[in-house]
């Protein structure tokens, strides 16, 4: 169970910075192309998109172990 808890904390700390990286690259690369605000919200929306990979990535795994689980006999106490 805290191996679980643990890789969907990981996916949100995944997901918040592929947003912000893309989002402050896209600023960055703003002020050194002057194209504002063009390649923020390039940025933002690669960014996103890869937090939604991320997302999806780890609601797979989820339901993997979730069918794992109920494959497997249950222990008795």
């Amino acid at each position: 169970m805290w191996k679980q808890a643990s890789r969907l904390g990981a996916v949100g700390l995944e997901m918040g910075l592929a947003i912000a990286i893309g989002a402050f690259g896209g600023r960055y690369l703003d002020g050194f192309f002057k194209t504002e605000p063009v390649l923020f919200w390039i940025g933002l929306v690669i960014g996103s998109g890869a937090a939604v990979k991320a997302f999806l990535r780890a609601a797979r795994e989820a339901r993997k172990v979730m069918e794992q689980d109920e494959r497997e006999p249950k222990a008795k106490s």
